[in-house]
């Protein structure tokens, strides 16, 4: 396996995305453009904190951090702010200028890996235990309990093309655990991306998730309050995903992929708890939170289906 397309290769078929214009390093090392837009993110995250303690609603922010920090040894070569990644810089700037609350996932997943994998060796995303341990996180964070049937599911090895291994030439695949627990909570709502997506008629699929909201609800959750949660891949609801596992604590989950918080949304729902996640690599692009997810949602499913499937989609929205 050769280094290419922005994938580096480690050792022992360690896969690790670092930019095709070595934009992730760039980010890493303590730069003035890194510094500059970290700064701009622990402003935007002290004016949610302070809007969201007007309307009552408890609030935690984390960022994912890269593989290249909880695996630096396997990378195999020099890398910038591997000692000290933007998250963690991130939240020492917050931590000084505001009340906000960061939840660190660097920590618990860096002494997890002394298990077991915590990343996918050929992919950007989580095993399943690095998805238990960013759950049991921020289950603490907010002072719930885990469910513990969520601990207790059934494995079985599985093969498959991760995102990065599919990047090389030849494309390199992967024996990984494939997790699942016991379900209590049921999805109750969709928007019109998810269905678009689901129906498996868009013209491509592929990048179809940004927009996406679905609502989450579990009468037997041991904890009654209701949750927001905006995130990205990480939080994604089919598997064993943060969205379904936060369900099974959770009495209603909200969960929509995306950067910007819908303030209307969060203020029409009015939840219990707002959660906040965004991998490491995103953190270069600062979000403005003017969006509208639903119409947002609307105008992506318009476009990416077949002209025929447009009139079902108008039906949808009626």
């Amino acid at each position: 396996m050769k280094s290419g397309n922005g994938v580096a290769v480690g050792h022992e078929g360690w896969l690790y995305w670092v930019g095709r214009a070595r934009e992730v390093e760039t980010f890493y090392g303590d730069t003035a453009a890194s510094r500059r837009i970290l700064g701009r993110w622990a402003r935007l995250i002290a004016r949610r904190a302070r809007r969201l303690d007007k309307l009552g609603i408890r609030h935690v922010h984390t960022v994912v951090p890269d593989k290249l920090a909880v695996y630096p040894d396997r990378l195999g070569r020099p890398f910038p702010g591997l000692d000290d990644p933007p998250g963690v810089r991130l939240g020492r700037l917050v931590a000084r200028d505001s009340a906000a609350v960061m939840v660190d996932l660097l920590a618990p997943l860096s002494a997890a890996r002394a298990e077991e994998p915590v990343y996918l060796r050929t992919d950007t995303h989580w095993t399943y235990r690095g998805y238990l341990t960013a759950y049991r996180a921020l289950c603490e964070a907010l002072d719930a309990p885990v469910a513990e049937h969520v601990f207790a599911g059934s494995s079985q090895l599985e093969r498959f093309t991760f995102d990065l291994g599919e990047k090389l030439t030849p494309p390199i695949d992967e024996e990984y655990v494939a997790y699942d627990f016991p379900r209590r909570a049921e999805r109750t709502e969709a928007n019109a991306l998810v269905r678009v997506r689901e129906t498996g008629q868009a013209v491509r699929l592929r990048g179809l998730f940004v927009g996406s909201r679905v609502v989450l609800t579990n009468p037997q959750a041991p904890d009654p309050r209701r949750v927001v949660l905006f995130g990205d891949s990480y939080i994604y609801s089919p598997g064993a995903r943060l969205t379904a596992m936060l369900a099974e604590t959770f009495a209603e989950v909200h969960a929509i992929w995306s950067a910007n918080i819908d303030w209307a949304y969060v203020e029409a729902v009015r939840p219990d708890v707002l959660i906040f996640e965004i991998a490491d690599r995103f953190l270069r692009q600062v979000p403005t939170d003017r969006i509208r997810i639903d119409a947002f949602a609307e105008a992506r499913a318009r476009r990416a289906v077949r002209p025929t499937l447009r009139a079902r989609i108008q039906g949808w929205l009626r």
